[in-house]
């Protein structure tokens, strides 16, 4: 493939320049070695594209269709180039974004608006999913979520803080109580999301219990329907800052027992590793990480 490009390239300079001795300073090639090229290529194809004699060179017929069809092919090509090169060194052309941050209608929705408006040649597509998409098959520069998955072949990075908490309804801590220590909330409701199992878990180990004594449990995979729960006084939940922060800032949700140490779920951008070489990535993950900033705390319960 590479000779049949190299006897293509010296046809159509030959083509260009009208002359062998031309085509092959252009080509910075011997005048032997452009004339074999040629020969090569007359040979392949099995007809003369160049009449020539020691003074002067003119195209055949067929010369002549093949040079306005291989010089639009090459144009093509370092057209091509040129567009994915400069791909590589300014934002442009087309960003898909996935997330499965609840708030990302609140919070990177406007986010992405100004990008755009930094730079007008990114056409940005931002896309809501309820869980991790995979980037490889969806076709996605970019997923934004909490926790990744683990062994993805993906590059992370860490976007912002978001550290966990638990909270509960003004309501369902007026009609329960305010727990004070952390074994009180022994004889609370919990509400479990998937793997947050685990950290009610080690709750219970410091606590010195068995969490099968929990007053009442609801569990689900979804964080947005725990959530619900929660606003609806069913009992004490794990979320993140960032998922709740509105509700905290607004009253409907309270935090509990604020000094328990819970593991963080960081904001983080999920990409795979050849795309780190595009900048309209390379330039949405550094306005996302200056940008993107932690919720503001609330006052505990009282």
């Amino acid at each position: 493939m590479a000779d049949r490009y190299a006897e293509i390239l010296s046809f159509v300079k030959i083509a260009e320049s009208g002359s062998l001795s031309e085509a092959a300073k252009r080509l910075d090639l011997s005048l032997a070695a452009t004339s074999r090229r040629l020969s090569q290529l007359e040979s392949r194809l099995g007809v003369m594209l160049v009449r020539r004699n020691s003074r002067h060179m003119t195209l055949t017929q067929e010369g002549q269709i093949f040079y306005e069809k291989a010089g639009q092919a090459l144009s093509d090509i370092d057209q091509a180039e040129n567009v994915v090169m400069r791909n590589a060194t300014e934002p442009v052309g087309a960003l898909r974004v996935v997330t499965t941050l609840h708030s990302g209608r609140s919070r990177l929705a406007p986010l992405f608006q100004h990008y755009a408006t930094l730079h007008p040649e990114v056409a940005v597509h931002l896309e809501a999913a309820g869980q991790a998409a995979n980037i490889v098959e969806t076709g996605h520069d970019i997923a934004i979520c909490f926790d990744p998955p683990p062994d993805s072949g993906l590059i992370m990075k860490r976007l912002a803080d978001n550290p966990r908490m638990l909270c509960a309804s003004p309501e369902y801590l007026s009609r329960r109580g305010v727990p004070r220590t952390i074994e009180d909330l022994a004889s609370h409701d919990r509400i479990v999301i998937g793997g947050g199992q685990d950290m009610w878990r080690a709750i219970d180990m410091d606590m010195g219990r068995d969490n099968s004594r929990a007053s009442r449990v609801l569990s689900t995979n979804d964080g947005e329907l725990a959530r619900l729960w929660a606003l609806n006084g069913a009992g004490i939940v794990i979320k993140s800052l960032w998922a709740v922060s509105d509700d905290l800032e607004e009253g409907r949700l309270q935090t509990v027992l604020p000094a328990i140490a819970l593991p963080e779920s960081p904001i983080v951008a999920l990409y795979l590793p050849a795309q780190g070489d595009s900048a309209k990535v390379r330039s949405c993950l550094d306005f996302l990480a200056r940008h993107l900033k932690p919720a503001e705390a609330t006052p505990v319960a009282a």
